[in-house]
């Protein structure tokens, strides 16, 4: 019996992710499960990495706002020079916030990276 191929895994996935009927073959859908099943664990974990995002921002600025605008108004700032990019709170912000895009992105990669350091 031969295994699927990437075609026809990408094809399984990405027609269950789109709400096309079930594939009929057993192994796609499992695959397609497994694949739903990350994908909603990566985007259950969003929220609180935003909210983190926000709180560090808001005390690097001194003011409140919603990710994009403080996203937004942080990256003038550095880019402006009024927030210094070496700055330590600066630096520990974009780590983490690097952390959790992976740990969003790629959960596997979450344990080995969570202990860099500068």
């Amino acid at each position: 019996m031969r295994g699927p191929t990437k075609e026809e895994l990408v094809k399984a996935v990405s027609g269950w992710l789109s709400g096309e009927p079930t594939p009929a073959d057993g192994f796609h859908r499992k695959v397609a499960a497994n694949a739903m099943g990350i994908v909603e664990r990566e985007l259950a974990l969003w929220p609180a990495c935003e909210a983190g995002a926000i709180a560090r921002m808001s005390a690097i600025l001194g003011e409140t706002g919603d990710y994009d605008s403080l996203n937004e108004a942080l990256a003038s700032a550095i880019r402006n020079g009024v927030v210094n990019a070496s700055d330590p709170k600066v630096f520990e912000h974009l780590k983490q916030t690097a952390l959790d895009m992976l740990a969003v992105d790629q959960p596997r990669y979450r344990h080995s990276l969570s202990g860099a350091e500068q």
